[in-house]
């Protein structure tokens, strides 16, 4: 028998991403339940999405032995942000306006970094 639904899809694995990027060392599943604010996934649950996001390269296992597991998020050059990034896009009914509303909240530095990366975007021609 299947409970009911508590969460959308994806809202989990964002939720467990969020947690880990918080955190300065790597936690394990049972440290992660205790930070949940809502409704606590099932340890199982957990350890099945954890693992999913390891297999994405959302998240890094760290082995210390069969019984002591725990997860970290990789902290390179801003890649995970990108992708989460990339994914929440993907998922927006209308992309559009999910990229107009991401623009909207630029700071005047964000803008101008832009406007580098791409500096015929915008002027008319």
């Amino acid at each position: 028998m299947t409970g009911a639904r508590t969460r959308e899809w994806g809202e989990l694995e964002r939720e467990l991403l969020r947690l880990l990027r918080g955190q300065e060392e790597p936690l394990s599943a049972r440290q992660l339940q205790e930070l949940f604010s809502g409704p606590v996934p099932a340890y199982t649950t957990l350890m099945t999405a954890l693992t999913r996001l390891e297999r994405k390269g959302q998240v890094l296992r760290i082995e210390q032995s069969p019984r002591k597991v725990r997860f970290s998020v990789p902290r390179p050059d801003g890649k995970d942000a990108c992708a989460s990034m990339i994914s929440t896009l993907d998922q927006a009914e209308d992309r559009k306006a999910a990229l107009l509303a991401f623009a909207g909240n630029l700071d005047a530095q964000d803008i101008a970094l832009l406007r580098s990366v791409f500096p015929d975007t915008g002027r008319p021609r």
